[in-house]
């Protein structure tokens, strides 16, 4: 790029302050962009991820339901992932703009450049939902989230979306008690020819439980000492155990996700919710958690 537009400066500053963890600097870099483009989908669908990971869930939906009311006027786009984005960070701070890649690759400008894509996981339309479903999810909202999961579903362009969105759905059902609907879900995660990714952090393997593929001891074994697999795999796990009628065991698994410290995890964060909101673990504390 001859020159980064300031918009995607402030983002690529903003996700640094979240790879960084210093989450609440990147939602006032973000809110100081909004300033100058307001009504931006882009910036609101940033910031509401970064409230999501200071806690402020009423605030990062309120963001994230704005943004999804401009979608259909915005053209979708692919978003890059941290390895992709660390590196035009690096270009960007050695004044190397012509080196900057698109940070966000719109639909008309992939069908020119199909081999870009492999740069690229997820899409604005995708991101926006999902996070708006993870928002309401961890305000309890189960009945909320759902729909906006069937929608990130539904934008998905790669397979860990998909089954992202897919997981917290059927999670959600299962809380409803909606238990036909989540079957269905697991009917969908059947249809998908899975393939493997060494970044793939767990989802594929919380369906492959729920769908009875493998056992709670075979899924715990996969983790091999992985803070961030405990965390996102553990919160499935624990979830499993609580729909079905296993609270003891549920609280036992979600502590060693606590004890995992991995507090970006939004999986961490819905064990912190289910603390601090369920009177079946309210009070309830992790031994030497770092939380």
């Amino acid at each position: 790029m001859a020159s980064v537009p300031l918009t995607d400066r402030y983002i690529m500053a903003a996700r640094l302050k979240g790879y960084l963890n210093k989450h609440a600097e990147a939602v006032a870099l973000l809110t100081e962009a909004l300033e100058l483009d307001p009504g931006s989908a882009r910036l609101l669908r940033f910031r509401g991820h970064r409230r999501i990971s200071i806690g402020d869930y009423a605030g990062a939906a309120d963001d994230l339901r704005t943004a999804a009311g401009l979608l259909g006027r915005v053209e979708d786009e692919y978003e890059m992932y941290q390895p992709e984005v660390e590196k035009d960070i690096v270009s960007l701070v050695l004044d190397r703009p012509g080196e900057v890649r698109p940070q966000h690759l719109l639909d008309s400008e992939a069908a020119g450049d199909p081999a870009a894509l492999d740069r690229y996981m997820t899409t604005l339309h995708t991101s926006v939902w999902y996070h708006l479903g993870v928002a309401r999810y961890l305000l309890g909202d189960f009945a909320g989230c759902v729909p906006a999961f069937r929608e990130a579903e539904s934008a998905a362009r790669h397979q860990e979306g998909v089954v992202a969105a897919q997981d917290w759905q059927y999670m959600a059902l299962r809380r409803l008690g909606r238990t036909a609907e989540a079957r269905a879900v697991l009917d969908r995660f059947r249809a998908i020819d899975l393939a493997a990714e060494e970044h793939f952090v767990g989802y594929e393997s919380r369906m492959r439980l729920y769908t009875g593929e493998l056992t709670p001891e075979e899924l715990w074994a996969t983790l091999d000492g992985d803070d961030l697999r405990t965390a996102t795999q553990g919160y499935g796990l624990g979830n499993w155990h609580y729909c079905n009628g296993d609270t003891e065991k549920a609280r036992e698994v979600f502590e060693a996700v606590l004890r995992t410290g991995v507090t970006h995890a939004f999986a961490y964060l819905a064990v912190r919710a289910e603390y601090a909101r369920d009177p079946d673990f309210t009070g309830a504390r992790a031994a030497g958690g770092k939380d």
